[in-house]
């Protein structure tokens, strides 16, 4: 399972995605810079994190982990900022990048996987194709933060690149 720091990279390039033909745009440095700053961004940097909220209450890769709860966080921010449908569509795609990369990650933790089709089926997928490495939570172990650094490095020099590419294309379109 990525790391915060994953998840948010996935769900800030969703919002710059789901921004790209929005008026108003810059080129060059400035173009970038205003499309990393995009309220999208930062909507979807959050949404994409959220769903790991349910290690609040003992459930975590259940309900929240899953399409329906993406739905659910999408009608959630329509409802919030009424009328502005990209907002809640970057809202619930960040949220199902969430479980895509989770689905794609390392699991060592029973059950393994997400319950991706919740509310349709409690069943646990898992794509067995190890993308990311597990965070590990368990600090009392050897090479804990070695581990945890280096599963947060693996994201960053993959996800980054996808985010810069992004930035670029956005600020690219939006100044056209």
């Amino acid at each position: 399972m990525p790391s915060p720091v994953g998840h948010a990279l996935g769900g800030a390039i969703v919002g710059l995605v789901a921004g790209a033909r929005q008026p108003g745009g810059r080129r060059g440095f400035n173009g970038l810079r205003a499309a990393l700053a995009s309220p999208l961004v930062a909507a979807g940097a959050v949404a994409g994190v959220l769903p790991d909220l349910d290690f609040l209450w003992g459930r975590h890769n259940m309900e929240t982990h899953s399409l329906g709860a993406a739905v659910a966080a999408g009608v959630v921010a329509w409802l919030w900022r009424r009328g502005q449908g990209r907002l809640a569509l970057t809202v619930g795609l960040a949220w199902v990048s969430h479980v895509l990369f989770d689905w794609l990650g390392s699991d060592d933790t029973p059950p393994l996987g997400v319950m991706a089709l919740w509310p349709a089926t409690s069943a646990f997928y898992f794509a067995h194709a190890y993308v990311f490495e597990a965070i590990s939570r368990r600090y009392w172990l050897d090479g804990f933060l070695a581990h945890n650094l280096w599963a947060v490095t693996t994201e960053v020099l993959m996800l980054g690149p996808v985010l810069a590419v992004a930035a670029w294309w956005r600020a690219r379109v939006a100044g056209v």
